[in-house]
């Protein structure tokens, strides 16, 4: 009983003596300088410098790629003006780096509403050579009830699109060739709550991911 009394207070010394360590620091001016506003959307490698970049959306409706750099500030921003390709009022709801058609360059989606309680609509910006092809964009010919989940649906090694395209309609959507490919996505009917919280496993170790 007195060694397990001893090692608790040396525990505790340890932890008092490295307080100091462990506290909590504002690294903000360090990482984006004056450029330190915004909603965090996602991270990435978006210009395959083995480097995480972070994906931010401001004023509701712009998207901004903060590349890493090793001076500071750490991350430095590149304006993507999605928002000239997007109709008016949309809100951008969510962004899902990916490459989407397997050119092995990271692409950008996007999902957008009019109103929150609109359909979901999806835009896909194409990577080009470290940057976005604003003129190529292409947007799904479907709309989903709910945020779409990005997923390998078919096992190829490149992300599809799944999710609801009407209240009992279950789809998934596939970009290999930049042309959307739709598929029923299960056997029977089956209504997702909204908001829904998708998830995907491997069940029966068919490495395929079960729903």
């Amino acid at each position: 009983m007195r060694i397990f009394r001893l090692n608790i207070l040396a525990f505790f010394l340890l932890f008092v003596v490295q307080y100091n360590t462990f506290a909590l620091q504002d690294v903000t001016a360090d990482l984006f300088g004056a450029e330190n506003y915004g909603t965090v959307a996602a991270f990435g490698d978006f210009n395959s410098d083995k480097q995480t970049d972070i994906f931010i959306i401001r004023k509701q409706s712009e998207l901004v790629i903060f590349l890493a750099d090793s001076k500071t500030p750490y991350f430095k921003p590149k304006v993507q003006k999605i928002k000239d390709v997007l109709p008016s009022d949309t809100i951008v709801t969510s962004v899902v780096p990916g490459d989407y058609d397997g050119d092995s360059q990271m692409d950008v989606l996007v999902t957008t509403q009019i109103k929150p309680e609109a359909p979901t609509s999806v835009f896909i910006f194409w990577g080009n050579n470290q940057t976005l092809d604003i003129g190529g964009w292409l947007k799904l010919n479907k709309n989903f009830t709910d945020q779409p989940l990005v997923m390998d649906f078919n096992g190829d090694m490149i992300p599809d699109i799944f999710g609801m395209t009407n209240k009992l309609s279950t789809e998934v959507c596939y970009l290999t060739n930049r042309i959307p490919v739709w598929q029923n996505a299960l056997s029977s009917p089956l209504s997702m709550r909204i908001p829904h919280s998708n998830a995907f496993i491997d069940l029966n170790k068919d490495f395929t991911a079960g729903k």
